[in-house]
C-alpha cells in the first residue's frame, strides 16, 4: 500500500524514484523547551498573582462594609437614646402644671433643735 501523492523537495512526481520528501515533522531542541517552560511559569504566576489580588481587594471591600455597618449601629444607638430622652422631657413638661407653681419671695427657714434630721 502506497502513497497516492508525496511532497517533495523536487519537481519530480515520477513512479519508482527515490525521492527525498520535505520533512512534516517539528523538532523541539532543548533552548524551545525551557522557553515554553518559562511561559507557561510566567503566565500560570500571573493568574495567581491576579486572583490573589482579587480576593484581598474582596476582603478589603467585605471590612469596609463592615466597619460603616458597626457605625451606623452606633448611631442608630444614640440616635434611640436621643429619642427617648426627648420623650421624657416631653412628658415631664407635661406632666409639670405652670398654673400651681409660684415663684419664691421669700426663703422661711427653720430655727431650733428640730428632729428633721438626726445625727447618728
Amino acid at each position: 500500500m502506497g502513497r497516492g501523492y508525496v511532497l517533495t523537495s523536487s519537481n519530480s512526481v515520477a513512479l519508482g524514484k527515490k525521492k527525498k520528501t520535505i520533512r512534516s515533522g517539528l523538532v523541539i531542541g532543548p533552548n524551545v523547551i525551557k522557553f515554553i517552560t518559562l511561559a507557561i511559569v510566567a503566565i500560570l504566576a500571573v493568574v495567581y498573582l491576579s486572583q490573589s489580588t482579587a480576593g484581598a481587594g474582596r476582603s478589603v471591600k467585605i471590612r469596609d462594609i463592615q466597619s460603616e455597618k458597626s457605625d451606623l449601629m452606633l448611631e442608630r444607638e444614640r440616635l434611640e437614646t436621643e429619642q427617648t430622652r426627648l420623650k421624657a422631657l416631653k412628658e415631664i413638661d407635661g406632666g409639670v402644671e405652670k398654673q400651681v407653681m409660684e415663684p419664691v419671695s421669700s426663703v422661711n427657714h427653720i430655727e431650733g433643735n428640730t428632729n428633721l434630721a438626726k445625727n447618728n
